[in-house]
C-alpha cells in the first residue's frame, strides 16, 4: 500500500532582524509564493524556512493543541466532558472515525490534521535540508550546523511521533515486523511505501544522532524566564528552549531508547540532560498564578528542554479551559472535578498534601465551582508581555527523570531518579522500590497534565486501561490510530 503525502510549505517572511523581543519569536506572517533559489540565496532566507518549520510546530493540530492538552490528553482520561455523542466523547472513546460534528470538530478531521501536519512539518525540514548542501561557505559554519542539525532533528522526531501514533506500540520487539508509515527522507511529492516500525525507528535514531553530533556546535540554553523582553538583533541565535536544541536531541534519543527496549541508551542520554545542569526544577516559592503578572510561569519554563511558542495560547485557554464565572460547554471545554484530580494527586496519603502540582492547593488551578469541576490554569494569561505563558512544553526535566528511573539497572537505582523528582514537587521520598514502575506511572499522571505525554505512556507499556476512562479495555486497536483516507492510494 502507498501514501500519498500532502502538504504545503510555510516560509516566514523576512524582517526577523528587526524584531524587538522574544514576544515576536515565531509570531510573524507566513509566506508560501517564494521562489526556491531567492529563499535558499541568503542565510535569513535560509533561517526564516527554519522559523516556518517552528511555525508548523506551534499549529493546534499539533502541539499548539491536539499533541498536548488536546485530543491526546483526552484520551488520557484528563477530562470530564465525555457525554456520548459529542465531539469529545468519541475521542475518550477511542473512536476515530466520526463525522457528524461537522466543521472541524469530527473525529476524522482530526485525525488527518495530525497526519498531514507532521508530514508538512516533515516536508519543511526536508525542503531545508535538499537546499543546504554547499552552503556552508554562504551560512558560516556554525549557522549551517544548526540548521541542517535542527532540521534533520525534526525529520527524526516527528517520524517518530507519528509512529508513536499510527502504530502499535513496539513492546520490546513484538511490533517489530509491523508496516507502520513512510519514512519521508527527502523532499517529494511522490507516493511512499509504508515501512516497518523497525525501519522507521531506525532510520529516526540515524536522523537524531546526525542531528546531535552537528547540534554540538552550540550546547548553550539561554533560559526564557531569564532572557523575556531583552532585545536581539538575531533571534536565530538566542531562545534556544524553542529550539530542537543539542539538549533536546538528547531527550528525544532517550524518549526513543526507552521506547524500543534499550535501556542502556535511554539512561545514557537521560543522564546527559540530567546532568547538564542547563535545566533545573522549579521552586515553589517561584510559583505565581496571577495571570496578568510577568511573573506567572505556570508551565515551569524552566524545566523545558523544548517548547513551542504559541501566540494564540491565550485563545485556546479561554475556549477550552474556560475560568470561572463562565458557563460550561461540555461539547467543548476541557475540565475535571477537584474530587476525581485530588484522587489522581493521591491528596489524602500522608505527606502529599504538599505537592506543589495538587488541584487542592489552589496554585495551578481554579477555584472549584459549586458542582466540584475545575479547570487548569497551565496555559492562561492575561499580559501580553509575558513569553512564558505562552510556551507549550514538548519535553520537559522531569521525563529523562522518570526515562531513567526506568531504565535504571536495579529498582533501587531507579527509585533515586524518581524521589528526585517526587522532592521537587513537594512529596515525600520513597523508601521502597518495590512498586517502583507502578509509582513511575503515577507520576506521568501527575507531571504531564495538558502535555499528552501521559497516554503516550499508558500505550507504550500497553496498559489495559485509562484510569477515568471511558474507553473500556484498551486494546492495541484502541491505542492506534487509523491512517486518514484521503492519503491512501490503492493499487499496490
Amino acid at each position: 500500500m502507498r501514501f500519498s503525502i500532502k502538504y504545503t510549505l510555510l516560509i516566514v517572511a523576512g524582517a526577523v532582524l528587526t524584531l524587538s523581543s522574544c514576544s515576536k519569536w515565531l509570531d510573524v506572517s507566513p509566506k508560501t509564493q517564494v521562489r526556491e533559489d531567492k529563499q535558499f540565496s541568503t542565510r535569513q532566507g535560509f533561517i526564516d524556512a527554519l522559523f516556518g518549520m517552528y511555525q508548523l510546530a506551534a499549529g493546534d493540530s499539533l502541539y499548539g493543541r491536539n499533541l498536548t492538552f488536546g485530543a491526546i490528553d483526552v484520551l488520557a482520561g484528563r477530562y470530564e466532558n465525555k457525554a456520548s455523542g459529542l465531539y469529545w466523547g468519541y475521542w475518550a472513546r477511542a473512536t476515530y472515525t466520526n463525522t457528524v460534528i461537522g466543521a472541524n470538530l469530527d473525529a476524522e478531521f482530526t485525525v488527518a490534521g495530525m497526519w498531514g501536519g507532521s508530514y508538512q512539518l516533515i516536508a519543511q525540514a526536508n525542503y531545508i535540508l535538499k537546499n543546504i548542501e554547499g552552503k556552508q561557505s554562504m551560512l558560516g559554519g556554525e549557522a549551517y550546523n544548526i540548521i541542517k542539525g535542527e532540521s534533520l532533528a525534526f525529520r527524526g522526531f516527528q517520524h517518530f511521533e507519528l509512529l508513536r501514533m499510527f502504530a502499535p506500540a513496539y513492546l520490546n520487539g513484538q511490533n517489530a515486523a509491523t508496516k507502520a508509515i513512510p519514512y519521508m527522507s527527502a523532499f517529494t511529492i511522490n507516493p511512499q511505501e509504508a515501512e516497518s516500525m523497525d525501519a522507521v525507528l531506525g532510520k529516526a535514531e540515524q536522523d537524531l544522532l546526525a542531528a546531535h553530533e552537528l547540534l554540538a556546535v552550540n550546547t548553550n540554553i539561554d533560559q526564557i524566564a531569564d532572557n523575556q523582553g531583552s532585545v536581539s538583533l538575531d533571534l536565530f541565535t538566542m531562545y534556544r528552549q524553542n529550539h530542537l536544541n543539542y539538549w533536546a536531541v538528547k531527550a528525544a534519543l532517550a524518549r526513543l531508547y526507552l521506547y524500543k527496549g534499550d535501556k542502556i541508551n535511554a539512561l545514557k542520554y537521560a543522564r546527559e540532560v540530567i546532568q547538564s545542569n542547563k535545566f533545573r526544577f522549579i521552586a515553589s516559592s517561584e510559583l505565581n498564578a496571577d495571570p496578568a503578572a510577568l511573573a506567572s510561569d505556570l508551565t515551569f519554563s524552566r524545566e523545558h528542554i523544548f517548547s513551542v511558542y504559541s501566540s494564540g495560547l491565550r485563545r485556546h485557554a479561554e475556549d477550552f479551559f474556560k475560568p470561572a464565572p463562565l458557563a460550561r460547554d461540555d461539547n467543548r471545554d476541557l475540565y475535571s472535578t477537584l474530587t476525581k484530580m485530588n484522587a489522581a494527586y493521591e491528596s489524602s496519603l500522608p505527606g502529599y498534601g504538599t505537592d506543589i502540582r495538587l488541584p487542592d492547593a489552589r496554585i495551578l488551578w481554579t477555584a472549584a465551582n459549586a458542582s466540584g469541576f475545575i479547570y487548569t490554569k497551565k496555559y492562561y494569561n492575561d499580559n501580553p508581555d509575558n513569553v512564558k505563558q505562552k510556551l507549550v512544553p514538548v519535553m520537559r526535566l522531569p521525563e529523562m527523570y522518570y526515562i531513567a528511573a526506568e531504565a535504571s539497572a536495579t529498582a533501587d537505582e531507579g527509585l533515586v531518579f524518581l524521589n528526585q523528582v517526587r522532592t521537587a514537587r513537594g512529596l515525600p521520598a520513597l523508601t521502597s522500590s518495590g512498586n517502583l514502575n507502578a509509582e513511575i506511572g503515577k507520576e506521568y499522571r501527575k507531571e504531564f497534565y495538558g502535555e499528552g505525554q501521559y497516554w503516550f505512556y499508558l500505550k507504550r507499556t500497553n496498559a489495559t486501561t485509562v484510569p477515568d476512562g471511558v474507553a473500556g479495555t484498551m486494546t492495541q486497536a484502541k491505542y492506534t490510530f487509523p491512517m486518514p483516507l484521503a492519503q491512501i492510494e490503492f493499487g499496490k
